[in-house]
């Protein structure tokens, strides 16, 4: 018989007798409430732990060999059986990530998205574990210091560039300092707190504006974030064909193009030529 996993008895949340109302729960919140609302952020936390934590014991029962059972079975009999048909490639995967998984959380006191995760991985093959936990930590803070969201996508950009800088250098130890002075050195690493307040002042600006352009160019933040979002969900990556993400992608660069070729004129008395709308939803 397996062993039984954590139940609601190690957690301090519980549901409220009466939900709260506006009226009932105003201002900030106190310490009781302080302490809840970390509980319930504590589980978000002690999911992202868990899949480290599966790529570890996957290792485990791997190198051991505890998959065989009464001494017959395999290792893809195991994962079909005791892991609801873990693919072999995603347990190898899980493997594979789990010790940069557990180094991030310690170098940030948290774990981090496993859609992170998978795009911060070929920068620590680059140079190593607690090199990529170091950078990760340094722009993940940057990030929330400047009221930015940092998503997996900026995370990706930036391992791309970091690695094209190491591109042609066959000495490991040489590779590894170009990648990481790439990653010190790019002009995002002390970017995030000045971007996040031209954001911040940008939507003050707009909110005191009753231009119809300020309030359609909101709309058209809020619509590029959700394409953003919808481009992490797991789930229907794995279920979506190639043949699909193909015609979403087109879709995406055609709505690219022709906002790119959008005008806003002005009264020739307040500025004296056409300012242009270059607008893109995602970054090909």
């Amino acid at each position: 018989m397996r062993a039984q996993p954590f139940t609601m008895e190690h957690w301090g949340l519980s549901l409220p007798d009466v939900d709260a109302t506006p009226e009932t729960a105003r201002g900030p919140l106190d310490e009781h409430e302080q302490r809840l609302l970390a509980e319930a952020h504590r589980a978000v936390d002690n999911a992202r732990t868990a899949r480290w934590m599966l790529g570890f014991s996957l290792e485990v029962v791997r190198r051991r060999r505890l998959y065989r059972g009464d001494g017959t079975r395999t290792w893809e009999q195991y994962l079909a059986q005791e892991h609801d048909g873990l693919s072999t490639s995603e347990a190898d995967r899980l493997q594979k990530t789990w010790r940069l998984a557990q180094t991030v959380q310690k170098e940030l006191g948290r774990p981090l998205p496993d859609s992170h995760l998978r795009k911060l991985q070929p920068y620590a093959e680059r140079t190593s574990d607690q090199e990529a936990a170091r950078a990760y930590a340094e722009l993940y803070w940057a990030h929330q210091t400047g009221g930015v969201r940092l998503v997996a996508n900026q995370v990706q950009q930036r391992v791309k560039k970091a690695l094209a800088a190491a591109k042609g250098v066959s000495d490991p130890a040489e590779r590894s300092q170009a990648v990481s002075a790439a990653w010190t050195t790019a002009p995002e690493a002390v970017m995030p707190a000045q971007r996040g307040e031209a954001e911040r002042e940008q939507s003050r600006a707009s909110e005191r504006s009753s231009d119809p352009v300020d309030a359609a160019l909101q709309l058209l933040n809020a619509a590029r974030q959700a394409v953003e979002d919808a481009t992490e969900d797991k789930a229907a990556r794995k279920a979506r064909s190639g043949e699909e993400a193909q015609r979403q992608q087109d879709a995406i660069r055609r709505i690219g193009r022709i906002l790119s070729k959008v005008k806003v004129d002005a009264d020739a008395d307040t500025v004296d030529e056409d300012v242009i709308v270059d607008a893109e939803l995602v970054e090909s």
